[in-house]
């Protein structure tokens, strides 16, 4: 017995050094030995890995591919003419990594923290500052950039970002903007040119377009994760002027090298630049804005840091038609809204203190206190529809993030956050009287077809959610499933959304191919009032999605790489403007009655979780990375066929029901007869594809190009007018209302019109002057340059009836016309100097 107990043992004992020792827990480190005193890679340069005697020699650019036969620290020899250098690494999986050779030594009393956080290969592309700051078409934006990755669609406005990016076909008000983990409202100025983030403070940009991993939240469409730069070994700055803004840039290390301070902002000119050109009719206010950040961090210590952030941002925009008597509407854009106003703006701060304990190296934890406030207004006066509003929707919150790990083959993610809510939303509300009513008369003020309601809410609420990801990995494979719940409190709901991504790499395919799939739930709660008990809905749900999503990733090369992925997307909970849902008694909304009629009967939740909607494609791109302390090209063509259907699912009335229903009738009717019809999402577009080109061909010129293609957003064909019952009483003007289609049975229902699909070309061309303070750039950038006459959608001129020359396809962003008739490119010309 004995015996045979003694064989067993000694059998799981062969078993368990045959699965140590064996090829799956082989690592494949991609190397770039970087000297930061020539700030030149170190080219053809023998390493050796000290432990297992093996040789490599870095390419001309000092990359370098090296095996280790598991994970664990090891020696880097570098065996130079003058002698071995010794260079300790640990290896915990494979990844791409750039290894320092010769440190600037830093100051007395300094901390030097290498390293960077592992992250998920599924539905992820990362873009780096270097590559992305001189992009054609962004204007130096870096957050544009991201327009021209595979899955993504620019909102085509004016400047072509102004209300977001559209990922995998999700609502473009469904993404999340995160700087170091902190929420922004919003990440473009009203002129859609310019992010509110100055570029000189980024780091990185990552886009996450499926079931994300599960650390973030808020977002049913995609996230984008601005990480800032993480040190200042010097003190640096930069300033810029273009024809629209200025910006401005400083960092400084501080206490002996243990911190820094970095402070960036930038102010918007446009309506005193092109605003006065005298191109733009009378009465309109260009945006104006301007934003900053600041980020302060000290480390006591290896292990104790504090970091504190103040970022900001404020837009407001204006038009006011001139009130003439007799206007001609053939000469006056703005005739047929003669005497109307209206202003929007739009501001946020989020402060935060961040305290990160680095214990060990196998554990990290980190607690941020955030205080968020961000805001909202408009106001709106034409006829009868006058309306004046304001909304506060701040938090404070504590949030904690920690990483735990386990040993080389299990790490894991958890955290938790609680925010405390308050809400303010006051003014007044405009609502139709009959939200059936295709045709309103905006100028009948004695029984208007538009009521303005007074508008008080006041609320607080609580918010927490808690996560955890469990990150597997032995050899070439990789398996990381993660949940977090969120639970808003004022409504009683959550949402619990597990998700999980697998991937396995084949290290002997080229230079490594990782075959990937990832999937999960996801859900958002927008921030605003709507769930109110006294004008919205308390009941409503948070919005959710189901991404899915499998593909592969090649490294053809060290610089090059092709990647493919299919994706499927299910949206439903979608938070719908609803005029069916009701409850039988509730809090009279205009609050002025509370005395005399606080109750009423059937009082509209103006809100429900109808909405649905579903996306799905196949996205390709082919990239040549550039290269660090390299003067060679770069650049990437991206593709993406996809297809974005969704549906309100509230009642319709259509042509031909004549039926009379009482109010009673029609309510229910609503709620059990769905009628409405799925259709395309007005941002769908089939193909979008994308080539980007960088080269800095010498010291002092660079070169750029970028050319995009999309396939022409669909509309609702705009089928003829109201035959003209209302005249705006300022100017005489008649206004003509359009109509469309409303019966489901006809090809005009519905957007299934398209129009000419949109491309264009843009460049742009760099100078440097080198000095021994800096650089000044010099830049020149033109958009479209083959003057393309792109349209999105239908216009409809409210001064003229339906004919053949009205309605006209509507022109985006692009071009100038001078006020000879002559069409120019949009151009920008500007210069940037570092110091």
């Amino acid at each position: 017995m004995a015996s045979a107990k003694y064989k067993l043992n000694k059998f799981i004992l062969i078993l368990v050094i045959l699965f140590f020792s064996s090829p799956l827990l082989s690592v494949t480190l991609k190397v770039k030995l970087f000297n930061a005193k020539t700030e030149q890679g170190e080219k053809n340069l023998p390493v050796m890995v000290f432990e297992t005697k093996k040789f490599f020699q870095t390419d001309a650019e000092g990359n370098v591919t090296v095996d280790f036969p598991s994970p664990g620290e090891y020696t880097l020899r570098l065996l130079r003419e003058t002698g071995p250098v010794d260079i300790k690494i640990n290896v915990s999986g494979d990844e791409t990594r750039t290894v320092y050779t010769d440190k600037k030594a830093p100051p007395k009393g300094g901390i030097t923290v290498e390293g960077e956080r592992e992250k998920t290969v599924a539905s992820r592309t990362k873009v780096r500052y270097e590559e992305i700051k001189r992009m054609p078409g962004t204007f130096g934006e870096a957050l544009r950039a991201l327009e021209t990755l595979p899955g993504v669609v620019p909102n085509i406005s004016f400047g072509g970002g102004a209300n977001g990016i559209i990922v995998r076909g999700a609502n473009p008000q469904s993404n999340t903007y995160l700087y170091d983990d902190l929420p922004i409202l919003y990440a473009y100025h009203l002129d859609g040119l310019t992010s509110v983030i100055h570029n000189d403070l980024i780091k990185s940009i990552d886009l996450y377009r499926g079931a994300f991993p599960a650390n973030f939240n808020n977002a049913t469409g995609g996230i984008i994760e601005i990480e800032t730069i993480d040190s200042v070994p010097k003190t640096k700055g930069a300033f810029q002027v273009s024809l629209w803004n200025t910006t401005a840039y400083a960092a400084t290390p501080i206490a002996n090298g243990k911190g820094y301070v970095a402070v960036g902002g930038k102010y918007g000119y446009l309506d005193r630049t092109l605003g006065q050109s005298g191109l733009l009719p009378d009465g309109i206010r260009l945006p104006r804005y301007n934003d900053s950040q600041v980020k302060f961090v000290y480390n006591f210590n290896p292990e104790h840091q504090i970091s504190f952030y103040n970022l900001t941002a404020q837009d407001n925009f204006a038009i006011a038609a001139p009130n003439n008597g007799a206007n001609d509407p053939t000469k006056d854009e703005l005739g047929s809204f003669a005497g109307g106003r209206a202003s929007f703006g739009q501001s946020y701060r989020t402060t935060a203190l961040r305290y990160s304990w680095n214990p060990s190296d196998k554990f990290q934890n980190r607690f941020t206190l955030i205080n968020y406030d961000p805001i909202v207004e408009n106001n709106i006066a034409f006829g009868a529809i006058q309306g004046k509003q304001y909304t506060r929707s701040l938090y404070v919150g504590l949030r904690q993030d920690a990483t735990w790990t386990a040993n080389s083959n299990v790490k894991i993610d958890f955290g938790s956050e609680y925010r405390k809510l308050s809400f303010n939303d006051y003014g007044s509300d405009i609502q139709l009287r009959d939200p059936t009513n295709p045709t309103p008369n905006p100028y009948n003020t004695t029984n208007p077809d538009f009521l303005t309601r007074p508008l008080s809410v006041r609320g607080t609420s609580g918010y927490y959610n808690a996560y955890t990801t469990l990150k597997f990995k032995t050899g070439n494979f990789a398996f990381e499933p993660g949940v977090r719940y969120d639970h808003l409190m004022v409504t009683k709901n959550g949402a619990l959304g597990p998700r999980a991504t697998i991937s396995y790499t084949f290290p002997e395919v080229m230079k490594g191919l990782t075959i990937f799939g990832s999937g999960g739930d996801l859900a958002r709660f927008p921030l605003t009032t709507i769930f109110n008990q006294e004008t919205g809905n308390p009941n409503l749900e948070f919005e959710k999605a189901r991404k899915t999503g499998v593909g592969f990733d090649l490294k053809i090369s060290q610089v090059y790489e092709f990647k493919f992925e299919v994706f499927k997307n299910e949206f439903k909970n979608t938070i719908v403007n609803d005029p069916y849902a009701s409850i039988p008694v509730g809090l009279n909304p205009d609050k002025s009655q509370w005395l005399s009629n606080p109750l009423v009967t059937n009082r509209s939740l103006n809100y429900s979780n109808r909405g649905t909607g579903w996306s799905h494609g196949y996205e390709v791109m082919f990239r040549k990375n550039s290269k660090q302390g390299s003067r060679d090209w770069f650049g990437w063509l991206s593709y993406t066929w996809s297809q974005s259907l969704s549906n309100t699912n509230i009642y319709k009335i259509y042509d031909g029901d004549t039926f009379q229903y009482s109010g009673l009738e029609r309510r229910i009717l609503a709620e059990y007869y769905n009628n409405s019809k799925e259709e395309l999402a007005t941002w769908d577009r089939t193909h979008v594809a994308n080539l980007v080109y960088g080269w800095r061909f010498s010291e002092e010129y660079q070169l750029g190009g970028r050319w995009s293609y999309l396939t022409s957003a669909p509309y609702q064909k705009i089928t003829g007018d109201d035959g003209g019952q209302f005249a705006n009483p300022a100017n005489g003007i008649t206004y003509w209302n359009s109509k469309v289609s409303n019966n489901p049975y006809t090809s005009e229902y519905g957007n299934t019109k398209r129009g000419a699909d949109y491309h264009r070309l843009d460049i742009r061309l760099d100078k440097f002057e080198n000095y021994s303070w800096g650089y000044l750039n010099w830049y020149l950038e033109i958009v479209n340059v083959y003057l393309r006459k792109n349209t999105n959608g239908e216009g409809f001129d409210n001064s003229r009836p339906f004919s053949a020359t009205n309605p006209t396809p509507s022109p985006t962003f692009g071009t100038l016309e001078l006020p000879n008739r002559t069409i120019i490119p949009f151009f920008n010309i500007g210069m940037e100097a570092h110091f």
